[in-house]
């Protein structure tokens, strides 16, 4: 297992993605960059846990519903990590 098993990280870097699904997190990345839909391809392809969120976390609403999105996904999501 690696080192970040079990986590939820949200990450905004869709490349910064790789590198934690690579240590066993379930990854959300919060981008509307247009790679982002690529590298969840590619990331769910390879078997990982993975949603991507096009939310502004600016907003409250936004940052709300993207708390409702990890718990629905990927729960428990007691243990959610911000990168």
């Amino acid at each position: 297992m690696g080192v970040l098993a079990g986590r939820v990280v949200v990450v905004t870097d869709p490349a910064a993605a790789r590198a934690v699904a690579e240590g066993d997190a379930a990854v959300v990345i919060v981008s509307q960059d247009p790679d982002a839909a690529v590298v969840v391809s590619e990331l769910e392809q390879d078997g990982r846990r993975v949603a991507h969120f096009t939310g502004d976390l600016a907003q409250t609403d936004d940052r709300a519903a993207l708390g409702e999105m990890i718990a629905e996904l990927f729960p428990p999501a007691s243990d959610v990590e911000l990168a």
